[in-house]
């Protein structure tokens, strides 16, 4: 099972520009505030006082998500990231760093992670209602603790039905090859094989009768 200690929802529009492909690429997630200087290891106080000094809004709800995102996150926390009804997950693997050939494009502070689910996204609609509710938050970035236990045994019941989905598309890629055991061995010349093998094609035919 997916291992996790904190969960947060993440949006992938920093400076209102939509950077899903670049995430996915670069496997990152990054905020805006494109301004403002290297953040790391700058406390609440001091992000503050840099959103005042680039004239920036300094409400407390942008300084709690600029916070949240530098000092908050960390590395093992798992991020819901929205696109649309697709849902990517994504684990954080490096503390916040800032990458000055990202000012222009708008996204400097940034964070390295591995996405879990890159090639297969969830469904928004699929997710548990008080879970699905709290992806309404509008902010770039919104802890979700209170839900974590709720998206955990969301996510094992998921694995459970992957594991028994690729458990049976296995046995049907093995059915062929089990047929033909089975017919060779009902032409065979020993006549305990044929019999044992006349018993499995009447316990299927019953099976599915």
């Amino acid at each position: 099972m997916l291992d996790f200690d904190d969960l947060w929802l993440v949006r992938t529009n920093p400076e209102n520009i939509n950077r899903l492909k670049e995430f996915l690429e670069n496997d990152i997630i990054a905020i805006g505030w494109s301004n403002l200087i290297d953040l790391t290891g700058m406390p609440k106080n001091k992000l503050l006082t840099e959103l005042a000094r680039n004239n920036y809004s300094c409400s407390n709800v942008k300084l709690g998500v600029i916070n949240q995102f530098v000092n908050n996150i960390q590395v093992g926390d798992l991020c819901i990231i929205p696109y649309g009804d697709k849902i990517y997950l994504a684990k954080v693997t490096s503390p916040y760093y800032y990458d000055s050939t990202k000012v222009a494009e708008g996204y400097p502070h940034q964070r390295k992670v591995e996405f879990i689910n890159k090639d297969n996204p969830i469904s928004r609609s699929s997710l548990p209602e008080a879970v699905r509710r709290s992806l309404g938050a509008q902010n770039y970035v919104a802890h979700l603790k209170h839900r974590i236990d709720e998206f955990k045994v969301f996510l094992s019941k998921k694995e459970t039905t992957i594991d028994n989905i690729d458990l049976h598309e296995s046995l049907i890629k093995m059915l062929p090859s089990a047929l033909e055991t089975i017919r060779t061995a009902m032409e065979s010349d020993d006549v305990q094989r044929r019999f044992d093998a006349s018993i499995e094609v009447l316990k299927l035919i019953q099976k599915y009768e």
